[in-house]
Order: C-alpha cells, then structure tokens, then sequence
C-alpha cells in the first residue's frame, strides 16, 4: 500500500500542470500525435534494415557454399582419379592368376619397380595436396608407401592408420575418408574383383586439409563466423578458424542437419544463421555459423544513421509542437488571465492585439462586455450622485422651512383671533407646504400624501391668480395608498404654470386624475396653456428618454428631467413621464408608476 500510494502520488503530481493548463494538453497532445508515427516509422525502418541485411547475408551464403560444394567435389573427383589410375592398372591389379608372376622373382623386382615409379609419379605430380600415398597388394601381402622422404614397401599389413589384413576378409568395395585431424585426412578406396567383389588390394591417400583452405577461406567472409567440415556421423573432421572461435550452439543442432543429407539451406537460431551444405555424395558437409552480432554489426552504421535520424526529427517534432501549443494558446491565456483581472474590479485590461481568428472574435467580444460593464458601472454612479444632487437641491429650494413655518402659523394664528378666516385657510396653506418640505425622511410618500401636497400648491396658485384658474383634482379611492417620490408632482404642476398658462389670456384650467390602471398607477396632469408643436414635443420625450450629463437644466427649479430619472431609479425603465398635446389643446403630462404599497415595498422598486 505505501508503494501504490507513492506511486498514486507522484503521478498526480506529474499530471497536476495537465490538469490546470490546456497549454500543457495541447503541448502533450502534439507531442503524441508526432513522436509515435515518427518512432513507428524509425522502428520499422530499423527491422525492416535488419531484414534487408538478413536476407543480402542469406543469399549471398546460400551463394558462396553452393560454389563451395562445387569446389569440393571438383576436389574429391581429382583424388578419386588418382586412385582410380592406380586400381585400374592391371598390372598391379590383374584379373589373371598371379601364381606364375609369384614364382618368378624378376618379375616380381620388375613390379616393385614398376610401383615405385608408378607411386613415385603420382605423388610428384600431387605432392602439393597429398603428403603419403599407400599401396596395398593382396596377392603380394604387401605394402607400398611413397612419401617425401622415400619409397618404401613392407610385408607388416598392420600400420597404425590402416588394419590392411581386415580388409582380406571383406567381399565388398569402400571408399571412405578416415582418420581425419587438423593437417588432414585418409582416403581410403578398395580394389575387388568385379565378379566375385573379392579385395585385391587397396589405396589410402594422406590428403592435405589445405587444399580446402581458399575455399573455406571464401566462405568464412565474415571474420566473426565458423567455418567446418563435418562427417556424416556428425563429427567434425576438419575447423581450420577453431583458434579463433569456439562453438557457440549445441551439438544436437548438427544432428538435426545430417539427418536429412540431401538438403542444403539454413537455419536461424537464438545464435545466428546456421548455413549446411551436403558435399562429396553427401558423405561431407560444410558448416557455416554466422553470430547474430555480426548481422547486427552489419546494420549498426545504418541503424545509428536511422536513429539519429529519427531522433533528431522527434527533438524537431517536440520544438514544433511546443512552439504551436504556445501560440496558439497565447492568446488564449492573455484574455483568461485579463478575465480574472476583472474579478478585482480592474476594468482597463482590454485585448489591444486582436487576432482575426475564432479566438479574435472572443477578444472582440470581451473587449465590448468590458465596455458595457464600464458604461453601466459609469450609468449607476451618475445615478448615484444624481438622486444625491436631486435631494440636494431639494433642500436649497425649502429656504429654511422651519423658520417659515413658524412664521406662517404664528400669522394664521393672528388672523384666526381677528376673526379673518380666508387669511387663516390661506396661510395654513402655505404652513401645511412649507411643512411636507421639511418632513425629508422619507424618499417614497403615499399618493394621498402627495395629492394633499398638490392641493396646497393649487389653493395658493389659485390665490395668486384669482379667479382666472379652474383646478379638478380626481384620485381613485384604490391608489391613495400606493407609493411615489415625493416631490414628483409638484415640479409638473408648476411648468404647467411657468411654460403653458402665464402665456396665454383667458381662463386657465389644470386638471389633476389619479386612477388604477391593470397593476399600474397613471397619473395624469393637464392643462390648456398655449401647448407645443410636434417638434418641441419629440425634443422633450427624447430628452426624457436619453441619459443627459445635466438632468436639472440651467434654472433652481427641479425639472420633469429630474422626476423622471428619480422615478426610473426607483421603480425601473419602463416607468417614467410621457409628455402629449398640441398647440391647439395643451399640453398633457402622464405619469406611469407601479401600484406598490407599503407591505411589499421592496417588491416594486429596483
């Protein structure tokens, strides 16, 4: 268990920068895609080499002891010649009785003589490939030896490379090769009469190995190779390179090879190619043994050429594959890591460099939600800060209410003891203004709140003006209880006044109607001053409707601008003023809120 946890952590800790990085995954991605089919091409040009030099080194082999098992029995066919010039003289060999030859010692000096000479020219003419040549006379129960030193001869049949007397009690030919060592070998071949196949007499050859050896020495054309002769006992008669290399198979492997002694070819061992040819009747075979290194060797130069190769193509591969994944992700992390610059309310980390790709269309796109998230950002502040200035100048326009509400309700108080009624209504009036000015704790006051505030204003206009104004004030009895910001209505009252009645002679009429209308409150305000064309009314609605840098205009008072942007902040954008009329009617001032009340205030507003 703790080597599998080990083992568990350390790949998690190599996987760990996949896991987080796609960089990394490309990186590995591109790494595979490349280096396996150039290491499947590199290794199958590596076997596919070694196949190539199997097969040069086959055929050439193949080649080479064919040509050698010519060779041979060109060889064997010279020194069967030289016993056949023997065992075919008949006057070593005659078919007739020798009795009377035997009786006549001349004759018999004569032979002798003969069989020197005859011994003596053969070896002369041979003497390069055999060192010894016996003769064996059964009829003279004699030997005959001819050598570099001497000719001799020799009534002892028992020498220690033949046993000759055995072979008197044999009715049947041989030829065979004998008593083979690292100089050479015995070829021995019997004479018999051909009709009862009794031994006459025989000839053993002493051969030299060495008249092999530049055939061998073709063979053995790989200096780390083996080289043999081998019998068909599977004995090895003759390893002239056996200084130079022992050998590196089993044994039984040559039994395998005898055991068919037609067939040549090879055999691919664990140690390398194993080459057999049959030679000489099949009575001889040639041996090669070719070490599996030597193959290898063969390939080696181009092996390491292919390695380095392919291992400089796969170093390329990776460089490449590195170099694509971090360009292509390049832009990729710039614009996640200006993401999370953004999550710390850093809002100046644009893309500058756009690409003109898939990823050039992220960047674009970030780039212009980066810009809608600074203007709203920008939007709410100027809300803000314009809701603040509203309230500010709401209390600069009160002209210290406390002090004239004071005053105004000391005076209604003296009118109401001196008996003067109308003074007293007209004064608790404007105390009863003066007063909703100054109760400034609250942002959001009932409609009825504000109707009665209406009220007030209209009962001192209507002074002012005296019997030149008409007023109608209707309110639904359902939106008394519904909330609106305070103030909203008395600035729209007072424009009807400034922009529509001062202007015009006659009778002024202001109508005032609150009513309920689905799950919205409409209130309208009306009047038949001298209007506006079309023109100044599209002027006004797209002021209403477009954010202005100065919601409050040039003048103190607070302007339909400002009732609008105080409503939108409270209630949302779909609630607001909506200004209609023409020259000829007037002008009509519609204000659109929610019916929320004071239990579900929250829901209502924004």
């Amino acid at each position: 268990m703790p080597l599998n946890g080990l083992l568990k952590r350390s790949v998690g800790v190599f996987l760990a920068p996949f896991r987080k990085s796609m960089r990394y995954k490309l990186m590995l991605l591109l790494v595979v895609i490349t280096v396996m089919p150039l290491s499947f091409v590199t290794f199958y040009a590596i076997e596919t080499n070694k196949q190539s030099v199997s097969s040069e080194i086959i055929r050439s082999n193949e080649s080479r002891m064919n040509w050698a098992a010519r060779y041979f029995d060109e060889k064997f066919e010279q020194l069967q010649a030289i016993t056949y010039s023997l065992v075919l003289d008949n006057m070593l060999f005659p078919t007739a009785n020798d009795s009377a030859i035997a009786a006549n010692q001349n004759n018999l000096l004569v032979s002798d003589t003969y069989i020197n000479e005859k011994l003596k020219s053969i070896y002369l003419a041979n003497n390069n490939i055999i060192s010894q040549i016996t003769l064996y006379i059964k009829s003279k129960q004699r030997l005959y030896n001819m050598d570099k030193d001497a000719f001799t001869t020799t009534s002892q049949l028992g020498t220690l490379n033949v046993d000759w007397k055995s072979m008197d009690e044999l009715h049947d030919s041989f030829n065979k090769i004998i008593n083979s060592n690292s100089s050479g070998f015995t070829l021995l071949r019997s004479m018999n009469r051909f009709e009862t196949r009794e031994v006459l007499g025989g000839v053993a050859l002493n051969v030299r190995w060495k008249m092999m050896n530049s055939v061998l020495d073709m063979i053995h054309s790989e200096g780390k190779s083996q080289v043999f002769i081998l019998d068909e006992q599977a004995k090895i008669l003759y390893n002239p390179y056996s200084d130079q290399q022992e050998l590196t198979f089993d044994s039984a492997v040559l039994k395998s090879v005898i055991a068919h002694p037609t067939d040549s070819g090879y055999m691919k061992l664990k140690e390398g190619y194993l080459f057999f040819q049959p030679v000489v009747s099949s009575n001889l075979w040639i041996i090669k043994m070719i070490p599996m290194s030597y193959i290898t060797e063969g390939a080696a130069s181009t092996l390491n050429f292919s390695f380095i190769t392919a291992l400089i193509f796969i170093v390329l591969a990776i460089i490449a594959s590195i170099m694509i994944a971090y360009f292509t992700t390049k832009p990729i992390i710039r614009l996640a890591n200006s993401m999370k610059a953004v999550e710390y309310q850093n809002f100046d980390v644009g893309v500058s460099q756009i690409r003109s790709d898939e990823i050039g269309t992220l960047e674009r796109r970030f780039n212009s939600m980066l810009q809608r998230i600074k203007e709203l950002i920008q939007f709410e502040y100027k809300s803000k800060m314009e809701k603040r200035t509203a309230q500010l100048k709401v209390l600069q326009a009160q002209i210290n209410p406390h002090f004239l509400y004071n005053a105004l309700q000391a005076i209604g108080g003296v009118a109401l003891s001196k008996k003067v009624p109308e003074v007293y209504e007209h004064v608790r009036a404007m105390s009863d203004l003066f007063r909703y000015t100054v109760k400034m704790k609250d942002d959001l006051v009932t409609i009825s709140a504000e109707m009665e505030h209406i009220n007030n204003y209209l009962h001192i206009q209507k002074l002012r003006f005296q019997g030149n104004l008409q007023i109608h004030v209707e309110l639904d009895s359902e939106c008394g209880d519904s909330l609106i910001p305070k103030f909203s209505l008395q600035p729209i009252v007072e424009n009807c006044f400034v922009h529509g009645l001062e202007q015009k002679m006659g009778v002024w009429t202001i109508g005032v109607s609150v009513q309920k209308v689905l799950d919205e409150i409409e209130i309208t305000i009306e009047d038949n001053g001298i209007g506006m064309d079309d023109k100044r009314l599209e002027e006004i609605n797209q002021h209403l409707y477009h954010i202005s840098d100065d919601q409050f205009g040039n003048n103190d008072s607070i302007g339909l601008k400002n009732v609008d942007s105080r409503i939108k902040l409270t209630f949302g954008e779909g609630y607001g003023i909506f200004v209609t009329g023409s020259i000829e009617t007037g002008t009509t001032v519609r204000v659109i809120i929610p019916e929320v009340l004071q239990d579900n205030q929250e829901e209502g507003m924004v």
